[in-house]
């Protein structure tokens, strides 16, 4: 019972951040600002125009920590049978990010992973965090906890992005 409670306690706490964050998303563009946490100065209003700044490694630990840690761990061993971990995951560590980046843009369910089924759902996160913060959380996951996957840019999220509409 613990664990469905803390399950849904987890999914519930992702799917309200989400929801504030894309609320906030929403009244932003009503507003004509650009919903992004970046920096500004490092955005342009059209994603597809965004240009590779490398990874941020403290940014992208900050914001893996906001979104992703409460499922995966801080330690991104994640929770059996409950959320897959990102250490050592092939998705993760594969030279090939297209699977991971769309991971994290159109959210998963029901995945596979080491053998195991993880029906809890992951959120999508391609409506509340721009090609910078995505690309700097995905280069987070793949040079931490000993994983050493390819670095992608935010050009190739913008890329994806605009691949999955």
């Amino acid at each position: 019972m613990f664990k469905v409670v803390g399950s849904t306690l987890a999914i519930l706490v992702l799917l309200c951040v989400a929801s504030l964050a894309s609320e906030r998303a929403t009244a932003q563009t009503r507003e004509g600002s650009v919903p992004t946490t970046a920096d500004p100065a490092k955005t342009s209003r059209d994603p597809g125009d965004l240009l590779p700044t490398g990874p941020d490694s403290a940014k992208g630990g900050t914001l893996y920590r906001t979104y992703c840690s409460a499922c995966h761990g801080a330690n991104g061993e994640g929770r059996t049978g409950m959320y897959p971990p990102l250490k050592g995951s092939r998705v993760v560590t594969k030279d090939d990010a297209t699977k991971h980046i769309h991971v994290v843009l159109d959210g998963l369910k029901d995945a596979k992973a080491g053998g195991v089924v993880y029906a809890n759902p992951m959120p999508p996160f391609g409506n509340i965090l721009s090609n910078i913060d995505i690309a700097d959380i995905i280069d987070f996951e793949r040079s931490s906890w000993g994983n050493h996957g390819k670095q992608v840019t935010a050009a190739q999220i913008a890329a994806q992005r605009n691949h999955s509409k």
